[in-house]
């Protein structure tokens, strides 16, 4: 209860000061702030203080008063599981540490929110949002039942889910999505996903041309 009232208390930064700052950054942050008010480091903890932080950067798609815990949760696997990264300590079911390595790149994420590296940050800003979206794709139900062969599994709402969309969302807005994933793709040279992604496409082609409204 303590945890939850601290929390609470963080107050959200100018839009203006995150906008251009990467999801990792920004998580370590939150990460960061957690510890100083004496809060457990756990992921339900982490999904409300990167919200109440930078609501912006992690409501979910279409309803902005609520966080996006997929996103936080991609986010803190990366930067906890990724060989390349290993930023925090800890795994996400029995909670984080921070470590002497997670303060360089709090440290990081200070420079970054307070305006310095800000050139550096505006250059790859689109980039990294491309690649933590890609990685979003790699983390979800659809992506996991084609990698293990059982694609034929896959449902409209895993098809749905993976546009971040649900079975309510228009054909054109999920149709939007899944060009707009497609080209990110291809812009990021991930074949594999492109590849995906082109099956994905023709698996629910019918199903992307229903009309509702009949």
């Amino acid at each position: 209860m303590i945890d939850k009232v601290k929390i609470e208390k963080l107050t959200p930064f100018d839009v203006a000061k995150y906008e251009n700052v990467d999801l990792d950054h920004l998580v370590m942050y939150a990460m960061s702030q957690l510890e100083k008010i004496g809060a457990d480091l756990s992921f339900e903890n982490a999904v409300v203080a990167t919200f109440r932080l930078f609501p912006k950067k992690f409501s979910l798609l279409g309803f902005p008063s609520y966080p996006d815990s997929l996103r936080v949760y991609t986010c803190l696997w990366r930067c906890s599981t990724d060989k390349k990264k290993q930023w925090l300590g800890g795994k996400i079911r029995q909670g984080f540490i921070i470590t002497d390595r997670s303060r360089i790149f709090i440290r990081e994420a200070e420079n970054l929110l307070s305006g310095l590296s800000a050139k550096r940050t505006k250059a790859t800003s689109k980039t990294r949002r491309k690649e933590s979206i890609l990685v979003e794709v790699e983390s979800s139900p659809a992506y996991s039942k084609y990698m293990k062969g059982q694609g034929n599994s896959i449902s409209e709402a895993d098809f749905c889910f993976l546009l971040q969309g649900t079975l309510d969302s228009s054909q054109e807005t999920l149709r939007e999505n899944l060009a707009a994933l497609k080209r990110f793709a291809h812009e990021l040279q991930r074949e594999d996903i492109s590849k995906f992604l082109n099956w994905l496409g023709e698996r629910f082609k019918s199903f992307l041309s229903k009309n509702k409204g009949k």
